[in-house]
């Protein structure tokens, strides 16, 4: 056995089809959430926006396992939408590239609320409280996709 066959990941249980583009999207949405946060300066902006990281985390838990449960009742190695036993798996994949969408947006907003701790803002200064209710407004919009 070559010596970089010990270099492998074991294979994704989602495969390479649409459910997995599905849930990576997702994942890629939290991921940049979470780094808006981590660039955001030590402040109550930084604070307000680290309470809603163990929701992001439900989310992206939650859509994993939906697309996994999807890829075991209707798998799928393309990128066409299978429709299933009862053919309900075109508004599940709509529900997880909606919540994909609502995370991205939760990390937009996050930005901005980054953008306003940043250098021409006061490191003490409260959050503009609309700010972060556009954040909380697409994360709570994410549970609701993610059925949280």
């Amino acid at each position: 056995m070559p010596r970089w066959a010990f270099w492998r990941r074991p294979p994704d249980p989602l495969g390479e089809g649409v459910w997995a583009r599905a849930a990576h999207s997702v994942d890629r949405a939290v991921r940049r959430f979470e780094q808006v946060v981590d660039g955001c300066p030590p402040g109550p902006s930084r604070a307000a926006l680290e309470e809603f990281l163990p929701r992001m985390d439900r989310v992206a838990r939650a859509a994993r396992a939906r697309a996994l449960q999807a890829q075991a009742d209707a798998p799928s190695t393309q990128l066409l939408v299978p429709a299933g036993p009862d053919g309900e798996h075109p508004e599940v994949h709509r529900r997880l590239t909606r919540t994909a969408t609502a995370c991205a947006q939760a990390a937009e907003a996050a930005a901005m609320v980054r953008v306003n701790a940043g250098e021409g803002a006061d490191a003490g200064e409260v959050p503009s409280a609309e700010r972060i209710a556009a954040v909380e407004r697409a994360v709570v919009r994410a549970e609701e996709l993610a059925g949280l």
